[in-house]
């Protein structure tokens, strides 16, 4: 099963890198993908949910190059392919961050157990240390990102039944 997911997710992934098999394709949203979001841990505003720890499971080589592939593609086809590659606990931020509108993505690196600087404090404060642990940061560079003097961005991972989802973008 977690296999035939990957092969899918591959294939989603090219068709969307060479702009194919998009338009009037309707996606679907199963629930074991995609269930809904967990509230907070701790307090603040970093986060206004957590992805639910329903069917996480730790990245092995496969599901961290379908990151990478995703990750080299994300925000540069259309919100419906965010969706898809998103985790619910992120979709109601897609609509409002600049890095929607970027070009030439680079992935420079990845690693597992999360963002090791800051953002990993902030995720084990709002979501816990089994999301730090289950997740993995790839780090794109290359992109000239509306409003924003930055040099690139993290995206954070998990892997829900071998399908990598975006679950925030610093």
């Amino acid at each position: 099963m977690r296999r035939r997911a990957r092969v899918g997710l591959l294939a989603s992934v090219l068709a969307l890198a060479i702009g194919e098999g998009v338009a009037g394709a309707t996606v679907q949203f199963p629930p074991s993908i995609y269930p809904p979001p967990v509230p907070l841990i701790g307090t603040g505003a970093a986060f206004s949910s957590c992805p639910n720890p329903a069917g996480l499971e730790r990245f092995d080589l496969a599901s961290t190059t379908l990151a990478r592939q995703v990750a080299s593609v994300y925000g540069r086809v259309s919100l419906t392919a965010d969706l898809e590659h998103s985790d619910r606990s992120w979709w109601q931020h897609l609509r409002h961050h600049p890095w929607q509108r970027f070009s030439f993505p680079v992935v420079r690196g990845s690693q597992l157990g999360g963002p090791k600087r800051f953002w990993s404090g902030v995720v084990r404060h709002y979501c816990g240390s089994k999301l730090l642990a289950d997740s993995l940061s790839v780090d794109v560079t290359g992109r000239k990102i509306e409003n924003c003097d930055c040099n690139g961005v993290s995206m954070l991972f998990i892997d829900r039944r071998g399908r990598p989802l975006v679950y925030m973008v610093h």
